[in-house]
């Protein structure tokens, strides 16, 4: 064939529908790819993944507001690139790109909590978290942090609704007593204290050791400004505002009569909080009534029953909230406070900054509707990101060099590699500008899934190309059949790739891992089977009856 008809040849390969579009598709995807970059998930630039599993397996309406409130909470610390997502019934992955380790505790911290506030008094319930309608973000109206003596204060307040607001009026009405009188000042009162808890474990009872009992009584009369605990605190109040029934075993256990209360509770309560320390008898008597165990250790200079209860503050209430300055007879005039202030400390700045916005989240995502099980959390740095990066596009170079050996031995064509070759490449391009397109985060599964589906570009092309060399004729006749055979096989091998991946991608029970491979794998063979192999099949057809001639 002489050169000018070769020319023209090829002039016309190039204006064919199925080249014009595979060109088209490959400058749209490098256009996204360099102006709006790839979007790197946590393997490759670095952060931590939360695996979260919940108490128990929830519908899938109640997954979409758990995994909801996880992402406010997240979103509220400011953090970028948060995902959030179920993965089954019962568990929660949620990446963010962090790797501090003083900022990941704190965070798990906050993703461990389930976060139901109450407020108590004696016994009674004031208010709780889904009662408050606002949280105040202003200075102006008492929102911030202020140096003090040993530290810094804080204060957060917040808008109760119209309910909440009349029980806490009503509930905390006169609860003062008056002790003196001063012709200025008018009289002194002694008024009970709020007490404040976050996630108070109402389905469980508490068993400690006398001893702890003491020492924690102790320590809750010292006080202890960092943890909001005032002098003076009594720990019998305390334990009667948790609403916790307790146990205080003594060195040989418990007693007869503590065990038939405990049996009692059984079938109520679901848990025992128990101390390191609690006597061995005590803990096998918990257990063969059927209760949960779970141990709660102890920090140094804490009160156990204070963690134990997930008491937060204890804040008395002033003369005016009761309604006692100005002076108010009957309860029924009473005036209805809506808006309040939670108050605490930090030794630092910073600590009182995470305080104030822990809290904060808190009151303004809500609680979890489900309890949390266990936590785990996988870190990667960005340093070693960028080396699994680099690893990555090594081996993808390397594949491709080693396909076009393989290719090469095989044919003896280079006319054949080079096309094979180009199409592997275009078929990468076009996967990578569809994933910046739609903001996929690219981890290692997802890459490796790219490889995959181009191995499987590959494969399909050999198809092609034995297809057409089949036969010592090849006359233009022959090639439409051919491809057509061919097609019916890549078509066929598609289907099967994708039915065997889609189970993967629509359930992924306990494969989270493997998503974002059998996603790539995906759009790799659907790229493959509608753009690139016809397209390879029309270059393959051009080059083997050039060869022919």
């Amino acid at each position: 064939m002489s050169r000018k008809r070769r020319g023209k040849k090829l002039r016309e390969l190039i204006r064919r529908p199925r080249i014009i579009l595979l060109a088209f598709l490959v400058i749209l995807s490098l256009a996204a790819i360099t102006f709006s970059g790839l979007e790197m998930g946590i393997d490759f630039k670095g952060g931590t993944l939360f695996q979260i599993q919940l108490d128990e397996s929830v519908a899938p309406d109640k997954m979409e507001t758990v995994t909801s409130i996880v992402s406010e909470r997240l979103d509220a610390f400011g953090l970028k690139d948060t995902k959030v997502n179920s993965l089954g019934d019962d568990f929660i992955i949620a990446q963010i790109a962090e790797t501090d380790p003083k900022r990941i505790e704190q965070l798990e911290t906050l993703l461990r909590t389930q976060g139901k506030f109450e407020a108590t008094l004696d016994g009674e319930t004031l208010f709780e978290g889904s009662d408050i309608l606002q949280v105040y973000k202003s200075g102006t109206q008492g929102y911030g942090i202020v140096e003090a003596p040993g530290g810094f204060n804080w204060q957060l307040p917040f808008l109760l609704n119209q309910r909440a607001a009349e029980n806490f009026s009503h509930k905390v009405f006169h609860r003062c007593t008056a002790i003196g009188f001063d012709v200025q000042t008018g009289s002194s009162y002694d008024c009970e204290a709020t007490y404040f808890f976050i996630d108070r474990p109402s389905d469980s009872v508490l068993i400690l050791p006398a001893e702890v009992y003491s020492d924690d009584s102790a320590l809750l009369e010292i006080g202890n400004t960092l943890e909001s605990i005032p002098i003076g605190t009594k720990i019998d109040k305390l334990l009667l505002n948790a609403k916790v029934p307790h146990f205080i075993a003594g060195a040989e256990g418990l007693s007869e009569s503590q065990r038939q209360e405990l049996s009692g509770l059984a079938g109520e309560k679901k848990s025992a909080i128990i101390h390191p320390n609690t006597p061995s008898s005590a803990v096998e008597a918990a257990r063969a009534f059927g209760f949960e165990i779970i141990t709660v250790p102890q920090s140094p200079g804490i009160p156990w029953v204070w963690t134990a209860t997930g008491a937060r503050q204890v804040i008395s209430i002033t003369p005016g909230i009761a309604n006692l300055d100005p002076y108010v007879e009957n309860v029924a005039n009473a005036t209805i406070f809506s808006q309040l202030v939670i108050t605490g400390s930090g030794s630092n700045k910073e600590e009182a900054t995470q305080e104030l916005k822990a809290l904060e989240v808190l009151l303004e995502t809500g609680s979890l509707p489900i309890g949390i099980k266990s936590i785990s959390k996988e870190t990667i740095s960005p340093l070693l990101g960028n080396e699994f990066l680099n690893t990555a596009i090594l081996i993808g170079l390397v594949s491709l060099l080693m396909v076009g050996i393989v290719i090469f031995i095989r044919y003896r064509m280079p006319g054949l590699v080079i096309p094979i070759m180009l199409i592997g490449v275009s078929e990468i391009i076009l996967i990578l500008g569809l994933s910046s397109f739609i903001r996929f985060n690219l981890d290692l599964a997802s890459v490796a899934g790219i490889l995959a589906a181009v191995g499987t570009g590959v494969d399909d092309q050999i198809i092609i190309t034995d297809e057409l060399l089949r036969g010592e004729n090849v006359s233009g006749g022959t090639f439409v059949n051919r491809i057509k055979r061919a097609f019916f096989i890549i078509f066929a091998a598609a289907a099967t790739t994708i039915a065997t991946m889609l189970p993967i991608i629509i359930f992924s029970f306990g494969l989270g891992k493997l998503r974002g491979f059998a996603i790539m794998v995906v759009v790799g063979v659907l790229i493959g089977i509608f753009i690139t192999r016809p397209a390879y099949s029309l270059i393959a057809e051009h080059v083997l009856k050039k060869d022919a001639k």
